[in-house]
């Protein structure tokens, strides 16, 4: 009777713990689009269904040197980086971004992403506009596991997990 419970105990924590895996899973799978010059981003689901707010931004997403520029602070929210995880060193021009064991750190100026401390040169700088940064939505999202696609008619930037 023992090895009885045992096993049905096991098989509940089993199930319970695939489903509560299952639905990191699925927040996880949110998507986020910036439009240029837009003031908003909005998250869908993987049907493309709206889901929750759009967040509004104080400044907007802009193209310079055919790279699409976000704000950090709300590109990393869209992200899943946590607002204790977003830290800016105004001495060094430095922002530093932590999400799931990966740091991320950019200087304003500077064309070398670090991911985990090892350089990755990029084409583009960080820009420092109107008391903000932004940074290159594709080479941040892309550290992060994401995949990014670019919609020239829309002019939006959409970042997912695949």
């Amino acid at each position: 009777m023992t090895r009885k419970l045992n096993f049905i105990a096991a098989f509940l924590l089993a199930v319970t713990l695939a489903l509560a895996a299952g639905g990191v899973a699925e927040a996880k799978s949110i998507n986020a689009t910036f439009w240029v010059g837009r003031d908003f981003y909005v998250f869908t689901d993987s049907t493309g269904e709206v889901q929750g707010n759009n967040p509004t931004m104080d400044v907007v997403p802009f193209i310079e040197n055919d790279r699409a520029y976000v704000p950090v602070r709300y590109l990393a929210y869209a992200l899943g980086v946590a607002e204790k995880d977003v830290a800016w060193d105004d001495e060094t021009q430095t922002v530093t971004l932590r999400m799931d064991g990966t740091t991320l750190e950019l200087k304003v100026g500077d064309k070398t992403l670090y991911v985990d401390g090892k350089p990755q040169v990029m084409d583009v700088t960080p820009l420092l506009r109107d008391g903000r940064v932004f940074l290159p939505a594709r080479f941040v999202a892309e550290a992060f596991g994401y995949h990014v696609l670019w919609n020239d008619i829309m002019q939006h930037i959409k970042i997912y997990l695949s």
